[in-house]
């Protein structure tokens, strides 16, 4: 169904309540009770109305954004979140998100960083909590002293919202450096971050201690009995729905779940 259709059956539903619920006071109670009924209920029955009018301003404040999302027209919605960040100056946090996720839909990698550019000047606060998204394009672009510099300070960052996928960009950015970093990151939540730095470290058995070699071995192991099967897709795929940075390194992700599986056989 339509979003505009939604909207207008939405309001023709409330409508259609108050008005059966206000004419079915009096034929129940009579007019006198009613009265009566509606002299003490007049407050709750005015925030209704409020509230829905609020729902309503929202929405039709935001018409053209789910417009845009019904008919999936991604170039128009970007141009769209952009006016409303930049040209009206309304940095917030769900538009931005948003434009992050629309220019990785359609490879305007720009955008994103323009959008970085914009926030780090304008609203700094907000870096914690969006810097990792905002970064993507740099870990893209695989210039490691230029990921490390970005991700380096969000790394250290206890604030950062997923902390755990900065560490992972600098430990990628700084190589062998890095195996401490990659190790710790071992005993996360998320699988893809797990997966990922399981692999890189078997790239550096050689750097490793005995130790170290076997806390990533028993990783290795817990990983491949835990991602093998459809309960490991899942899992993975509930780590896709968590962080954007999953979604991009999907690929990469796979082929490392590919590997694992595979020497387990």
């Amino acid at each position: 169904m339509r979003f505009k259709s939604i909207f207008w059956l939405f309001n023709a539903v409330v409508a259609a309540a108050l008005i059966i619920f206000t004419v079915a006071s009096f034929l129940l109670f009579g007019k006198d009770y009613a009265s009566i009924y509606w002299g003490n209920m007049w407050i709750i029955a005015l925030l209704f109305i409020a509230l829905i009018g609020a729902l309503d301003t929202y929405f039709i404040m935001n018409w053209k954004l789910f417009d845009f999302l019904e008919k999936e027209d991604w170039p128009a919605l970007l141009a769209w979140l952009e006016n409303r960040l930049y040209a009206k100056g309304r940095l917030k946090k769900p538009y931005a998100n948003l434009l992050i996720n629309t220019a990785l839909s359609v490879s305007n990698l720009e955008a994103v960083k323009k959008l970085e550019k914009e926030i780090r000047e304008k609203k700094p606060a907000m870096l914690p909590s969006m810097g990792v998204a905002l970064g993507i394009p740099v870990f893209l672009e695989q210039n490691r002293e230029a990921v490390k510099a970005y991700f380096g300070p969000l790394a250290d960052n206890p604030k950062t919202k997923r902390r755990d996928w900065a560490q992972w960009c600098r430990a990628v950015s700084i190589g062998r450096d890095g195996i401490d970093e990659l190790l710790e990151l071992l005993d996360g939540k998320d699988p893809s971050i797990r997966i990922l730095s399981c692999g890189l470290l078997f790239q550096y058995t050689d750097a490793l201690t005995e130790s170290q070699l076997e806390k990533a071995a028993a990783a290795r192991t817990e990983l491949r009995n835990r991602l093998s099967g459809t309960a490991g897709e899942r899992l993975l795929q509930r780590s896709k729905e968590d962080h954007l940075m999953a979604v991009v390194m999907a690929s990469r992700v796979n082929e490392a779940r590919e590997i694992l599986l595979a020497n387990g056989t």
